[in-house]
């Protein structure tokens, strides 16, 4: 193990002794309520990626959010007997269900690996060299074979079709979401809203998907 790995280690040791330092040690009326049970509103399934955790992104504290962490924040559809789905439905489930979260948000990003893998695929190339990553991104070949399909006259530089197909990814996450009744029909009866966001890293922007349209404006 290299000087690197092991001081990256020690770092998070360290972050764990800080963090029980400042909530525990000190004021600890947040964590000894939390420690009673869970309350969220939110639901958050973002990517897995290192540069884009939720809490840090939207400012928000232990208790405030249920997160689901996964390669492209990709949902699959329901697909009754496919197990593919229950790593992350079965998080979504007991936060609509046992939670009672009113908000379920998929939140995407740009420079999206999973995503590049999967356009590099629509565009015919080999599919990832893993056992696992491979079929998993799968899931948004749709999106990126929608996205490359469109009229070639809207010329879009790579950067553009990267974005273009990272938020569509995210909208089609989100029909899939519909695609379970126990959503559709909480989501029918205004019990819950789903929202589409997605982050943009280089400028620290969040864009926020209209619900009617679909499309993308930067959020005020």
């Amino acid at each position: 193990m290299t000087n690197n790995h092991t001081d990256s280690y020690t770092a998070l040791l360290r972050g764990a002794y800080r963090f029980r330092e400042t909530e525990y040690d000190g004021d600890r009326s947040l964590m000894a309520r939390l420690s009673q049970g869970q309350d969220p509103d939110a639901l958050v399934i973002a990517c897995s990626d290192s540069r884009v955790d939720p809490a840090l992104l939207f400012g928000a504290r232990p208790g405030d959010i249920f997160v689901v962490r996964v390669v492209a924040n990709l949902v699959p559809p329901r697909r009754p007997g496919d197990a593919t789905a229950y790593a992350v439905m079965a998080a979504v489930e007991y936060g609509v269900k046992a939670l009672g979260v009113s908000h379920v948000v998929v939140c995407g990003h740009s420079h999206c690996g999973g995503i590049k893998a999967a356009m590099d695929v629509a565009r015919g190339q080999e599919p990832p060299p893993f056992e696992c990553l491979g079929p998993w991104v799968a899931l948004a070949d749709g999106a990126c074979r929608d996205v490359l399909a469109e009229d070639p006259e809207t010329k879009r530089t790579d950067v553009e079709t990267a974005t273009a197909a990272e938020q569509w990814s995210v909208l089609k996450s989100i029909g899939n979401l519909r695609s379970y009744s126990w959503i559709r029909e909480r989501v029918e009866r205004g019990e819950l809203a789903l929202h589409g966001w997605w982050f943009d890293i280089d400028t620290g922007e969040l864009w926020v998907a209209n619900s009617e349209t679909g499309v993308f404006r930067v959020s005020d």
